[in-house]
C-alpha cells in the first residue's frame, strides 16, 4: 500500500503500510511478539495468533486470497483498519449496542467472512470498486441476506460486517468507500429474518448415562488409582536415571544369566511392543540391572534369534488401590505407566472441568499453587479456593483485549473433590502449569506444537478425553465390567465446552439444585456472604443456570400436563395452581427450545415456579407469600429466594401431589411395612417405622379423597 492509498487518520497523517511490512501496527503487537514472526501486509493470509487472549482457541486467520480479484485490495486495505483500530464512535455509541471498543480475533474472522460474502455478491452483479456501491445496492443485499434461509444471529452478522466497512470509511481511500447501509438509519430488526426460536447457547449437555460412568471412572482415577500409578512412576525414573551411558563390566555377567535362565524356564523376556513386532525392553533390562541399553541389545544378539518376549515389564510398587474389593490391577507395568500417568492427568482434568463450573480455558491455565490449603478458623465450613485468569472481556484499561487474561477478581468456590483433582495433577507435572505440552509422560498431541510454556489447548484436551473412553472401555472389556462402559454421546463427541454446560443442566434438574450450585461453586448471588459473593450478580454460568431452570421447569410442567390429558388427578392446597400452570405452560411454550428471551418471560410468571421433589412426593407450586420452608417469608427482601426443598413443611399452602406422587408413596409404605415387621429389626426403630407409614398413609387417604381432574384456578388470597 502506499502512502496515497494507506489508511488516513481523521485528524491529519497516514499510516505508511508497504506489502513487507507486519499487516499489525507496533502499538498492536504484544510486548512478547516477534514482529518477523507475524504476518506480512501482502500475505494472502494473516495469522491472528498475536492476538489472540486465549491460547486455547484457534483464532483463525483472515483469508484474502479468497476474496475476488478485483476487490481484494479494497477488502485488505479494510482489513488493516479492522485489526489495527478501535470501533469506529458511530457503532460504539449507538443504543443497545453490544460491540466493544477492540474486536476479538474471532469477531475479525467473522466480519471477514461477512466481507467476503458481500464482496461476492457485488462481484456477481458486475461491481468492480467499493465506492460505486449505491444505498439501492446495499438495501437489495439486506434483501438478498433475508432471503438466503440464514439464522437471524448469522444475518446480522452479515449486515454488522457491511456496517463496519462504512464505519471505517474515514480512515480508507476514497475507492474504498460505501455509503451509509440502510439498516443503520432505521431499525436493523426490519432487514432481518424472522426469528427462528433458537437459543444462543446451542451447546448440547453431556448425556446423563454417559457424564455418570465418565465421572466416576474420573474420580477412581483421582482418588483410588492415583498413588499406585505415582509411585509406579516415580520407580520407572528411577530405573531410567540407572541405565548407564556406557557398558558396565559388572552388568555383564547378571545379564547373561537372566537370559539363560529365562530360556531355561522357558519364561519370556519383557520386552515392548513396537510397529506391531515385539522387541525385548531393552530400557528396563538395563536399569534393572545397572547396564547399559547397547550391553543389552549385545547379550539379546549374542543369544541368537528365537527368544520369547512378551509385554510385560513388572515393576516392584505394590498396589493398593481396590476396584469392587479387589486390586485394579495385578501390577503396574514399567511401558504402561506413562499412559497411566496419561490417564491421570486427563481424568483430573475431567473432575476440574465438571465440577469446578470453569470455562475450560480458564482450567487449563490454571497453575501448580492455584488451589492453596483453606484456612480452618472453626467457624463454619472449610472452603477450598482456586485462583486463576479469566478470558471472557479481559481487557486493558483502552479496551484492548488482554494477551494471556487477567487475574480473576474472586477465585473460584470448589468442592473438595476438585481439590483432590488439583493435588494429584500438581503431582504429575515439574513446572508451572497443571496441564502443560512439554511431560515426561506425553506424547505430542494433535493441535499442540511443543513450545516452552505451552499449554495444552482445548483440541488437545479433546483428544485426550477421547482416548481416556477408549482406555476405559478396553479395560472393563479385559475386566469384565461391560456394565460399566462409558456409552457414546448421541449429541457426538465430549468436548471440553460441554461439561460447563452440562453441571447446569444435571443441578437444575435436581430439588434444590440451585442453591446446591450457589453454594458449591460460588456463581450465584444467592452465595453465603461469608464467601465474598453476596449481591454479585454472574452472568456467564448463572445466565446458562437460569436457563436450564426455565427448561426444567417447562419440561415438568409439560410431563404434568400431558398425565392430565390421560385422566391423572391431583390434590393439595396448590393442585389447582399446578393443574392451571401446566395447561397455560403447554400453550405457550410445547414443543419449543426457550431462547434467552423466553426464559426470560417464562421465569418472569410466577405461576411457572413449580418445582417438583420426589424425595418429599410432592411438587411445590412456589407463592413466596405462603411459604412456610422460609420463616422471614414476610419480609420483602426474601421473596426473591427459591423454595427451600429439603424444608418442606406438610402444612404449606404451595404444596400439591399427583397420582404419580401417590403411586411412588404407596411403593415407600410398601418398603417401610417390610422393614418394620422384619423380625431383625429393633422394636423402638420399629414403632417409629409404623408411625411414618401411618402418616404416609393418610396423606394417601386425603389424597384419594381431595382428588381432582379438573383445572381449577385457585382463588385463595396470600392469607389463605
Amino acid at each position: 500500500m502506499t502512502a496515497a492509498s494507506a489508511p488516513r487518520n481523521p485528524a491529519g497523517g497516514t499510516w505508511q503500510v508497504d506489502a513487507a511490512d507486519p499487516f499489525l501496527s507496533a502499538d498492536r503487537l504484544p510486548r512478547a511478539v516477534d514482529p518477523d514472526s507475524v504476518s506480512r501486509f501482502g500475505d494472502g493470509r494473516w495469522d491472528l495468533s498475536p492476538l489472540n487472549t486465549n491460547r486455547h482457541y484457534s483464532p483463525g486467520h483472515l483469508n484474502w486470497d479468497r476474496f475476488p480479484a478485483p476487490l481484494r485490495p479494497s477488502f485488505r486495505r479494510a482489513g488493516w483498519a479492522l485489526a489495527n483500530l478501535p470501533t469506529p464512535e458511530a457503532l460504539l455509541e449507538r443504543f443497545a449496542t453490544n460491540r466493544v471498543r477492540w474486536l476479538h480475533p474471532a469477531t475479525m474472522v467473522v466480519v471477514a467472512l461477512g466481507w467476503h460474502q458481500f464482496a461476492r455478491w457485488l462481484t456477481d452483479r458486475g461491481t468492480a470498486r467499493l465506492s460505486d456501491v449505491t444505498g439501492d445496492d446495499l438495501e437489495q443485499y439486506a434483501v438478498h441476506v433475508a432471503a438466503g434461509r440464514l439464522s437471524r444471529k448469522v444475518a446480522a452478522d452479515r449486515l454488522g460486517a457491511v456496517s463496519l466497512l462504512w464505519a471505517f470509511a474515514p480512515h480508507l481511500p476514497e475507492h474504498d468507500r460505501i455509503p451509509i447501509p440502510p439498516w443503520d438509519t432505521a431499525s436493523l430488526r426490519d432487514y432481518l429474518p424472522a426469528a427462528d426460536g433458537s437459543n444462543d447457547n446451542s451447546t448440547p449437555p453431556i448425556h446423563p448415562a454417559v457424564m455418570s460412568p465418565l465421572l466416576i471412572w474420573a474420580m477412581r482415577f483421582v482418588n483410588d488409582f492415583a498413588e499406585d500409578i505415582l509411585n509406579g512412576w516415580q520407580e520407572r525414573q528411577s530405573l531410567v536415571g540407572r541405565v548407564r551411558p556406557h557398558a558396565n563390566p559388572q552388568a555383564t555377567a547378571p545379564l547373561r544369566q537372566l537370559i539363560a535362565t529365562h530360556v531355561a524356564e522357558n519364561r519370556p523376556l519383557p520386552g515392548s511392543l513396537y510397529l506391531g513386532r515385539l522387541f525385548v525392553a531393552r530400557t528396563y533390562l538395563a536399569g534393572c540391572l545397572d547396564a547399559s541399553e547397547g550391553q543389552v541389545q549385545r547379550a539379546v544378539a549374542d543369544h541368537g534369534t528365537g527368544l520369547p518376549v512378551s509385554t510385560d515389564t513388572p515393576l516392584q510398587t505394590p498396589v493398593r488401590g481396590q476396584l469392587h474389593g479387589r486390586p485394579w490391577i495385578a501390577h503396574l507395568n514399567f511401558n504402561d505407566v506413562p499412559v497411566l500417568m496419561h490417564k491421570l492427568a486427563t481424568a483430573s482434568m475431567i473432575v476440574i472441568l465438571y465440577l469446578s463450573g470453569m470455562r475450560p480455558g480458564e482450567a487449563l491455565e490454571l497453575q501448580v499453587g492455584c488451589c492453596p490449603e483453606p484456612a480452618d478458623d472453626d467457624t463454619g465450613p472449610v472452603r477450598h479456593e482456586i485462583h486463576g485468569n479469566v478470558f471472557k472481556g479481559a481487557r486493558d484499561p483502552d479496551g484492548r483485549p488482554m494477551v494471556g487474561g487477567v487475574p480473576r477478581d474472586t477465585p473460584w468456590v470448589v468442592i473438595p473433590p476438585v481439590a483432590r483433582a488439583i493435588r494429584v495433577v500438581e503431582r504429575t507435572v515439574d513446572g508451572h502449569d497443571l496441564f502443560p505440552v512439554n511431560v515426561a509422560w506425553a506424547k505430542p498431541t494433535r493441535g499442540n506444537r511443543k513450545r516452552p510454556r505451552e499449554v495444552l489447548s482445548c483440541r488437545a484436551a479433546n483428544d485426550r478425553i477421547t482416548s481416556f473412553i477408549a482406555w476405559v472401555n478396553d479395560f472393563a472389556d479385559r475386566n469384565h465390567l461391560a456394565d460399566e462402559h462409558i456409552p457414546d454421546d448421541p449429541d457426538g463427541p465430549l468436548v471440553v465446552t460441554r461439561f460447563r454446560r452440562t453441571i447446569a443442566w444435571h443441578i437444575a434438574r435436581l430439588p434444590g439444585g440451585r442453591i446446591a450450585l450457589a453454594i458449591q461453586y460460588g456463581h450465584l448471588r444467592t452465595s453465603p456472604i461469608t464467601d465474598g459473593y453476596a449481591g454479585r450478580g454472574r452472568q456467564g454460568l448463572r445466565r446458562v443456570l437460569d436457563i436450564e431452570t426455565a427448561r426444567a421447569m417447562a419440561d415438568y410442567l409439560d410431563d404434568v400436563a400431558g398425565r392430565l390429558d390421560r385422566g391423572e388427578g391431583a390434590s393439595g392446597p396448590a393442585a389447582g395452581r399446578l393443574m392451571t400452570a401446566a395447561v397455560q405452560a403447554r400453550a405457550r411454550f410445547e414443543g419449543m427450545f426457550l431462547t434467552p428471551r423466553q426464559t426470560k418471560a417464562f421465569l418472569a410468571a410466577p405461576q411457572f415456579h413449580v418445582y417438583d421433589n420426589p424425595d418429599a412426593f410432592l411438587t411445590c407450586n412456589y407463592d413466596p407469600t405462603k411459604a412456610l420452608c422460609h420463616p422471614e417469608r414476610t419480609r420483602p427482601a426474601s421473596r426473591a429466594r427459591p423454595p427451600a426443598i429439603d424444608r418442606c413443611d406438610p402444612a404449606c399452602a404451595n404444596i400439591a401431589r399427583t397420582d404419580t406422587h401417590i403411586a411412588n408413596l404407596r411403593q415407600e409404605i410398601s418398603r417401610l411395612v417390610g422393614e418394620a415387621d422384619d423380625p431383625a429389626t429393633p422394636v423402638p426403630l420399629r414403632e417409629r417405622l409404623r408411625q411414618r407409614t401411618t402418616a404416609l398413609q393418610a396423606i394417601v387417604d386425603r389424597h384419594e379423597h381431595a382428588r381432582t381432574v379438573t383445572v381449577q384456578e385457585d382463588h385463595r388470597g396470600p392469607d389463605s
